[in-house]
């Protein structure tokens, strides 16, 4: 039961987006608990208007309980578990890094958001450190523009940072704003780019996984 932590401390970078798209495309074929440790409870409020998703997938809050313990009681229910961290650097962000299994760290085509994610990235790296390289992490692309010089300036940016960047982003489409704002996902919609973007995400994904 891989465990994947949606993580990175500035705001606005797809976040939310990117972790309920993929709990939506992975409990297509297998269990998924999206868990939101986000104060915001963005994940959750999704998860209250879903109401024709997967049956196999569960949206939970955090709670009180301390996000270890509570990932570590919960994981052996479900194939899949994913975390979408709350923005910033705090206690249950690293607590999202030392329990998973895999980071995402998702990131819109700008320097600002490289700048901002250098503290996560130190943060997995220490983890990685002391745990024999585990969680495995990339960088998605978030957002993006296609076929723009700056897309590509950024994917160079990223890589000095010290972690892979997947070649699958998502771009900037309304499609995924309505699917948020509808309780659903891209792949129940008709936008067809859209649900190619996350479906190439999830299978590098899966070969993330160790």
């Amino acid at each position: 039961m891989p465990v994947v932590a949606i993580v990175n401390q500035k705001g606005g970078v797809g976040k939310t987006t990117l972790a309920t798209n993929l709990a939506w495309t992975l409990a297509q074929t297998g269990s998924v608990l999206l868990l939101d440790a986000d104060p915001q409870g963005s994940a959750r409020d999704w998860g209250h208007f879903n109401t024709a998703g997967p049956e196999q997938l569960s949206v939970q809050g955090t709670g009180r309980d301390p996000l270890v313990e509570q990932v570590r009681r919960l994981s052996s229910r479900y194939d899949w578990v994913i975390v979408d961290g709350p923005p910033g650097i705090s206690n249950v962000s690293a607590d999202a890094v030392r329990v998973a299994d895999a980071v995402l760290i998702p990131a819109k085509a700008s320097a600002f958001d490289v700048w901002a994610a250098t503290d996560i990235v130190e943060a997995i790296k220490a983890r990685q450190k002391s745990s024999r390289g585990i969680p495995k992490a990339a960088f998605v692309i978030t957002m993006a523009k296609p076929r723009t010089r700056l897309g590509r300036q950024i994917d160079a940016a990223l890589a000095e940072l010290g972690l892979p960047v997947l070649q699958s982003r998502t771009t900037d489409r309304v499609a995924y704003t309505q699917a948020g704002n509808d309780g659903t996902s891209v792949l129940a919609g008709p936008d067809r780019t859209a649900r190619d973007e996350i479906l190439a995400i999830r299978d590098e994904l899966e070969q993330l996984i160790p």
